[in-house]
């Protein structure tokens, strides 16, 4: 009987492993097709930009009254005129890149108003968010692996990426759920992981963690199911410009692209 149950033990790990690797593979070797209020754009599959050795990034400006950016990979200009509130396409870049900086549009030798080193990963997704610094008055930059997976079955997946230097750690609740939160204690310039939520349309209450009080009521966010969403807290809590939302979904699979999406970039504008 031990040893039965020591056989059975072995193939059930083995198949939900099978498994794992099968739903990898296949979310890999799926395009993704990322939607704002403005535009869409698709990105190539993983495993095709891997076999190039490279990966795919993306850049979110949000500095709140910040001038439009041009995005350095090393020394190579990646990304062109990045305005507040842009969420430009995925783009391939070599995996050796290691060093991101934004300098003023159309400024190559300026001194770069924010750096960030970080080694990227073949066949992996990134996301660049700017932001304003720690004190509030200059730029910072993050750089952020994106987890893009397809959820479970009647599942819709979101994250928050908090941009804001004078909010505090900040929880996130679903408007008149107040024993439910969705995060909790998301600190400034990291992203909260992603998770699986059933679908919903509903405002989205941002608070200071732990506290009542709303800082940003978000109106009317749609998480469908069988799609990730990533959403960027940016501006100020305290001071103008005020708190603002920009939402990115991104959805692995073909899908159906509303006219004049091919364009290089797609804004994400506040719900």
């Amino acid at each position: 009987m031990c040893d039965r149950s020591k056989f059975g033990a072995v193939v059930i790990f083995a198949t939900l492993a099978l498994a794992t690797a099968c739903a990898s593979d296949a979310n890999r070797n799926q395009p993704v097709t990322t939607t704002t209020n403005t535009g869409s754009s698709t990105a190539p599959p993983a495993s095709q930009v891997e076999e190039r050795d490279n990966a795919l990034v993306r850049v979110i400006h949000a500095i709140p009254g910040g001038a439009a950016v041009d995005v350095f990979a090393d020394n190579t200009k990646a990304f062109s005129s990045v305005a507040y509130k842009t969420v430009t396409p995925y783009q391939e870049l070599p995996e050796e890149q290691d060093t991101f900086s934004i300098r003023p549009a159309g400024l190559d030798t300026a001194e770069p108003l924010a750096q960030e080193d970080e080694g990227l990963d073949k066949g992996q997704h990134y996301t660049v968010i700017a932001h304003l610094s720690d004190d509030g008055k200059g730029a910072g930059l993050r750089v952020i692996k994106d987890d893009l997976k397809a959820p479970a079955a009647g599942k819709a997946r979101v994250r928050v990426i908090h941009a804001s230097p004078d909010a505090g750690d900040v929880d996130v609740y679903v408007q008149g759920r107040d024993d439910d939160e969705l995060f909790a204690g998301v600190e400034f310039g990291e992203g909260s992981g992603y998770e699986e939520v059933d679908p919903l349309t509903a405002a989205l209450q941002v608070r200071p963690e732990g506290q009542r009080n709303t800082m940003l009521t978000i109106p009317n966010v749609r998480l469908e199911a069988g799609k990730n969403y990533t959403i960027v807290i940016a501006g100020h809590a305290r001071t103008a410009p005020k708190l603002e939302a920009i939402i990115v979904e991104d959805q692995l699979g073909s899908a159906t692209l509303p006219a004049g999406a091919a364009s290089p970039t797609g804004t994400a504008t506040d719900r």
